[in-house]
Formats: C-alpha cells, structure tokens, sequence
C-alpha cells in the first residue's frame, strides 16, 4: 500500500487521512453535549501503519474490552494468546482499566505468540458520544488496500502464504487461484495486518464500510 493510505469515517462518510482523521473526530463528533466521556483509540499495525482503526469506548472499560474488539475485526483465526505490553517488556494486564492511562500513551498488542501479529494502541484524544449497544465503537477505518493478480493483473481475491516468501507477488484472482500450484496455501485478501497469516480469513460484514451508509449511534443506516 502507498504511504499515507486513507479511510473512511464511519458516523458521516468523510475519506481523510489517518492525522487529519483524528482531528476530524474530535471536532465533528466528538462533543456530544451530556455525552458519556470515553477514550479516542487509534490502532494501527506495528509494521504496516497503513492498516488503521480509530475506536472509542467508555474510560471505566478495560484493555480486555479492546482485545476482543481486535479480535473480532482484524485478528481471530484459532483462538491464539494474546497480551499487551509496554516498549516490548512490562506485560500490562488486560483487565487493567482505560482510566489509568494519559492521553499519549501507547500500548503494544500482541496476537499470536508463533505467528505474531503486532498492533500498536495509541490514546489520542478523549470524546463524548451517546450510551451505546456496543462498549466499543469503530469510528473510523482505512480504505481496503487494492492487490493485483501476479498472473493476469486483475484485482486480487487471494494471497498465496507460500508465495509470501518466494515472489515479489503473491496475490490472486479468483480465476487464476484456481491454476495456481499452491492452491492449498491460499487465504483471502483482507483488510487487516493480519493478511496471509496461519488461517485468518477476515473479519465479520458488520465492520465493513458501505459507501452512502453511516453510523448512527452503533447501527448503520
């Protein structure tokens, strides 16, 4: 993916970049008045910064609540550990409270302790919204990365976890998946750092951005 990939908001529709997304949040939707006070997240992969969600839920909430949201949207594939970290070294407890953390802060997310796939979570700001349905709510998300079929050129459907380390190239449409030598090591193409690793095959339809459909409250319309 090119650097500086955009994304959608998710309450308007708006497609900015990550810092001016931010930004965006905070001062569009993020002063509902006699809201409820709730960290701003900002996720992004700890090698490709070009995946990215920014996700608000209650301060009174814990890193176990952001762990399973990760789970669901960019991660679940066999049920693996996981854990959080500060720098790589003091493990932070998931049931560890998001009030006990500053604006600034950073944690390191860890899934998958053999095949690891690593997300960086950063509080970025602090916002007001309506009691939500969901303790955690997707706010904002990178656009879906296009990938051409190494064969024929066309977009591609599939990544080839073998080809990952023997071609500059490893993705696939679906027509030419099906000639491919290693049809047995293909997995979808997704919207997640987790791409092309152990089974992982995509998040739920429900996080997925629909152009003309925005949140309303954490429902789309």
């Amino acid at each position: 993916m090119a650097a500086g990939s955009k994304g959608n908001c998710y309450i308007c529709g708006a497609e900015l970049g990550k810092t001016a997304m931010k930004n965006h949040l905070l001062k569009a939707h993020g002063g509902e008045e006699g809201g409820q006070e709730c960290a701003l997240l900002k996720i992004e992969g700890a090698y490709n910064k070009d995946y990215w969600l920014f996700i608000d839920l209650p301060w009174e909430k814990s890193l176990n609540d952001v762990d399973k949201f990760l789970r669901k949207i960019w991660l679940e594939c066999c049920g693996h550990m996981s854990a959080f970290s500060v720098s790589r070294i003091d493990e932070v407890a998931k049931s560890q409270k998001l009030d006990n953390f500053y604006v600034g802060d950073k944690l390191l997310h860890e899934y998958d302790f053999g095949s690891t796939t690593e997300t960086i979570v950063t509080v970025v700001g602090v916002i007001k919204r309506k009691p939500q349905r969901e303790i955690v709510r997707l706010l904002a998300r990178n656009v879906p990365p296009q990938f051409q079929c190494a064969a024929c050129g066309s977009p591609a459907d599939f990544i080839c976890t073998q080809c990952i380390y023997d071609s500059d190239n490893p993705f696939y449409c679906d027509k030419c998946a099906d000639k491919h030598e290693h049809d047995e090591m293909l997995l979808p193409v997704t919207n997640s750092p987790r791409m092309g690793v152990c089974g992982y095959e995509g998040e739920l339809d429900m996080y997925t951005f629909y152009s003309g459909r925005v949140m309303v409250g954490d429902r789309k319309k």
